[in-house]
């Protein structure tokens, strides 16, 4: 995969996915790029399947074809997390390690590097890991107790000002250098830091005057304590944080959406609806439409209330939608006009309001 999320990223895609919360696991499956899919059945919103690619996680609509006997990892982890309620989703500090919490069970995502999932008991003795994996300090096989990996600096929501300026007097490096070596952040925020505080990144640790210091340690714990703003993709890295961007999304998860599925459909459309006709292509924009509707709320990303309201319902409806699109084709096909056709579709449940393949306008009440 061409991009990562940044550790603040990752803190408020966490945040965004709160409402798994209490939702109850009724299927695990393996994709068939090998990323692993669990549906979740939550309160508020239905059923929701959950993506692990290898250094995210993600809900997404997209229609995700699963391995027909995938067996391995995915198997167990349905036999164990089968009807399982999530008790909590967390992260773990600022690191890219995320924690789904069940009542007998804990998985534990490991997002870096070539990314890892950890099923383990309460007591954090390791069942099975995807990959089997050693280090010096740890070692991530069955039978194992799990260990956390060490921390790439201090969170910096939580750094004291006395430990950030000890930490600053003892290091070598440049005042940026040396920051990016106390605080766990990505460099190009801090590069950002210190850009919009005026402060010379080159300059001797050292010589940081006190107004710098506490100037640089306010507004890294400003920017890693506050909500999740506008989204962005910079040089490959999601940042959810105001950043030099390149490209802005309404949330985190629409951005993931976007990167890791939007662009694999297109690349599959070019190649399998070249000879479709022109009506199944209308078809697939009217799916896609309702789809992005979809990727703008997930998360509870919407905030108009309207809004939210009408993209709740495509969520309830989405299927029973697709299905009357295809009933209407059906009847096309077969000769029938409008008429018989919303008439037939009536008698059975009546959903269709108006009908129209000159204006190509349908419209549906629910």
């Amino acid at each position: 995969m061409d991009f990562q999320l940044s550790n603040l990223a990752l803190k408020h895609l966490v945040e965004e996915l709160q409402f798994l919360e209490n939702g109850f696991v009724n299927n695990v499956q393996t994709l068939e790029n090998n990323w692993i899919k669990m549906k979740v059945h939550t309160k508020q919103f239905g059923d929701k399947n959950l993506i692990l690619p290898p250094n995210a996680l993600f809900i997404s609509n997209y229609s995700l074809p699963a391995k027909q006997s995938p067996g391995g990892f995915s198997a167990l982890l349905k036999k164990y997390l089968f009807n399982q309620r999530i008790l909590s989703l967390k992260l773990h500090g600022v690191d890219r390690i995320v924690m789904l919490e069940f009542p007998e069970i804990i998985l534990i995502l490991e997002l870096f590097a070539k990314g890892n999932l950890i099923l383990c008991t309460r007591d954090l003795k390791i069942i099975k890991s995807m990959r089997k994996e050693e280090w010096k300090d740890r070692i991530l096989a069955a039978n194992e107790t799990y260990n956390f990996p060490s921390s790439r600096g201090a969170n910096p929501s939580e750094e004291t000002l006395v430990d950030f300026e000890k930490k600053l007097n003892e290091n070598d490096k440049s005042f940026f250098g040396a920051c990016v070596d106390i605080l766990n952040t990505s460099p190009l925020i801090l590069e950002y830091v210190f850009d919009e505080l005026k402060i010379d990144k080159k300059k001797d640790a050292k010589s940081a005057t006190q107004k710098e210091i506490k100037e640089i340690h306010k507004k890294m714990k400003e920017i890693y304590s506050a909500k999740e703003g506008k989204v962005y993709v910079n040089q490959g890295v999601i940042y959810s944080t105001e950043i030099g961007k390149e490209k802005e999304f309404e949330n985190i998860q629409a951005a993931l959406n976007s990167l890791l599925i939007s662009n694999a459909e297109k690349k599959e459309v070019v190649i399998k609806d070249s000879p479709k006709t022109q009506e199944a292509k209308k078809k697939l924009k009217f799916e896609k439409d309702i789809e992005a509707k979809q990727a703008q709320i997930i998360g509870l990303g919407v905030k108009e209330s309207e809004s939210q309201k009408k993209g709740e319902e495509i969520f309830i409806h989405y299927q029973e939608i697709k299905e009357i699109i295809g009933a209407i084709e059906k009847a096309k096909a077969k000769g029938l006009e409008e008429k018989e056709i919303v008439a037939k579709i009536n008698a059975v449940k009546p959903l269709i309001k108006e009908l129209d393949f000159k204006k190509k306008k349908l419209i549906l009440s629910f």
